[in-house]
């Protein structure tokens, strides 16, 4: 099962090179797999982030606002949720969700993606997949979003194809059956709860897409 994902997964990257373009708000890449573009705190779209940031309640200072522009991570991303539309049936697959992490994590993320293997650092007891919230208050915590020397924490507001979701279990790796018996009928993602979920946890890394990340103190 999880080879077959894993497979999935490589020939969508690859598939994804001649068939998805580049967001027509990025900057130009200039030949790079990856740039890190600081928004103009006066644009729309920084001010759109900050009031994602700050709708609950939360009251920290932004230093900066960062949109991530990795080629390979978001064609991959775009082909899976092409795929997930058409086994679901519809397009409503895709939510906006936080996520918290350290200083040293950020670089890995911008160049490779979220990675479920850091699974059960905290307490994973949804399933060894990545977590994101819904309320950026839980991301913000000290337990996530830990203060580097100077500081500065770190969040991101990413794109997650969550797609039809079921209440997640402590050592889980991938989603559960939807049927019992039928392994190619799966969840995509698991909750905490499917009634007004407030977090959601992916087993496939190609499933997120970091797409601005958030320094504040």
């Amino acid at each position: 099962m999880q080879l077959n994902s894993l497979l999935l997964t490589q020939v969508e990257v690859a598939v994804a090179d001649d068939t998805v373009a580049l967001p027509s708000t990025w900057d130009p890449m200039g030949g790079s797999g990856l740039k890190e573009v600081d928004l103009l705190p006066a644009s729309q779209k920084y001010q759109e982030v900050a009031a994602e940031f700050t709708r609950t309640g939360l009251a920290n200072n932004i230093v900066k606002i960062v949109r991530i522009q990795n080629e390979s991570l978001w064609k991959g991303y775009q082909v899976k949720k092409a795929s997930l539309d058409s086994k679901n049936g519809h397009s409503n697959n895709e939510r906006r969700l936080f996520h918290g992490t350290h200083g040293p994590s950020v670089d890995q993320i911008n160049n490779h993606g979220f990675n479920r293997s850091y699974a059960g650092k905290h307490a994973a007891v949804y399933g060894n997949g990545t977590y994101f919230a819904v309320d950026p208050k839980y991301s913000a915590s000290s337990t996530y979003s830990r203060a580097d020397a100077q500081g500065h924490r770190h969040m991101y507001l990413a794109l997650v194809l969550v797609g039809e979701f079921t209440v997640g279990s402590q050592g889980m790796v991938v989603p559960p059956e939807k049927n019992p018996g039928k392994s190619a009928d799966m969840y995509d993602s698991v909750v905490d709860k499917t009634a007004s979920p407030t977090m959601f946890i992916i087993f496939n890394d190609v499933q997120a897409y970091p797409s601005y990340l958030i320094v504040f103190m």
